[in-house]
């Protein structure tokens, strides 16, 4: 354990090595931004905290996260002036990160997903993580550079159409009223008329951002399309969208622990999603995604800092400066040490 100046730290990199009850911030914790951006707007400058030991085996490289975050920024700061949805930077963005998935993404997985800071930010943040969730489930599918380049472009821009919506409707705290919620699905159909406006044409990913809220089971919207009328990008949006969307705070809920947002997408396999897409889901994180805090059953607590891809229940999990292959030490997970909040979804 070290003392680390909260300023200095670079996310991802660090746990916490004690618990912070004034934020409910529990031992075992990952450094996000986020969480970062907490500490030090309440006045904690230095913490405990231990290295993450598998920031070094990341899929694609923090401070590319970083890097693509400020670009997302900077697109929708375009589309409130422009309606300009696209440019070189977008168009780097979804060839690093397709390299990065095609180059990285091996046996054992770590993805740093962008948290966001305060409320406003959610939606580009938001997107960049779909982008990054959707090119890494696409690629276990078996999708080749081009389509994987276009999926990825196509989860970076699938909530464009956002930036039509009134920006007191999509940062509402509360359950939203039928009209509203009726003019938050316009969404997909703005996103789609924002991409032809700007000469984007590929067939595939118009057709993501226009169907990734249809349902698996016909419930969903703007057609009602269900099972493999839906096309293969739109579903792997949406179980990308649902994954993000989840484990991220809304003005209207807290976030929810990775094991119960992938508890909920197991739950809905055959309803809201393709059950083909959650299978590889839970091949790519298991069912202990990282960042998930679990008792094992030695009664020690730990964080899960990688996924072992195949291996559904026995991820590599640090505890204190100790990295534990729960496979080869023949360890099993008996618990989560977070708690669960409820969810209503506005989106």
């Amino acid at each position: 354990m070290i003392f680390k100046d909260v300023d200095k730290l670079e996310t991802w990199k660090y746990i916490l090595a004690s618990d912070i009850p004034s934020l409910k911030l529990k031992k075992g914790t990952i450094i996000d931004s986020s969480n970062k951006y907490l500490l030090l707007k309440n006045g904690i400058f230095t913490v405990p905290v231990l290295k993450n030991r598998a920031a070094d085996v990341a899929v694609i490289d923090e401070k590319k996260v970083e890097k693509s975050y400020m670009d997302m920024k900077d697109l929708w700061k375009k589309l409130d002036s422009e309606d300009k949805v696209i440019d070189k930077k977008v168009e780097d963005m979804s060839e690093e990160i397709t390299e990065s998935v095609l180059k990285n993404f091996k046996e054992v997985l770590y993805l740093p997903l962008k948290k966001l800071k305060d409320y406003d930010e959610y939606t580009y943040t938001h997107s960049l993580n779909v982008g990054m969730v959707a090119s890494l489930i696409g690629a276990e599918f078996g999708l080749d550079k081009k389509e994987l380049k276009n999926l990825t472009l196509a989860g970076l821009l699938h909530d464009v159409g956002k930036s039509k919506i009134k920006y007191e409707i999509l940062n509402a705290p509360r359950r939203l009223t039928t009209e509203e919620f009726n003019e938050i699905k316009k969404h997909v159909v703005y996103g789609k008329e924002l991409c032809i406006k700007n000469h984007i044409l590929d067939e595939d990913l118009i057709d993501g951002i226009l169907h990734h809220h249809e349902r698996y089971d016909g419930k969903g919207y703007v057609e009602g399309m269900k099972e493999k009328n839906i096309s293969l990008f739109a579903r792997l949006l949406t179980i990308s969208d649902v994954f993000d969307a989840l484990t991220s705070k809304r003005v209207y809920k807290k976030s929810w622990n990775y094991y119960r947002v992938i508890s909920h997408i197991i739950q809905n396999s055959n309803k809201m999603f393709d059950p083909e897409l959650v299978t590889l889901l839970i091949k790519i994180f298991g069912l202990y995604p990282p960042g998930t805090i679990v008792k094992l059953n030695d009664f020690r607590v730990g964080t899960v800092v990688a996924s072992q891809k195949g291996n559904d229940i026995q991820p590599i999990v640090q505890i204190e400066d100790k990295v534990i292959d729960l496979k080869s030490e023949k360890k099993y997970i008996v618990d989560v040490v977070d708690e669960v909040e409820n969810y209503e979804e506005n989106i």
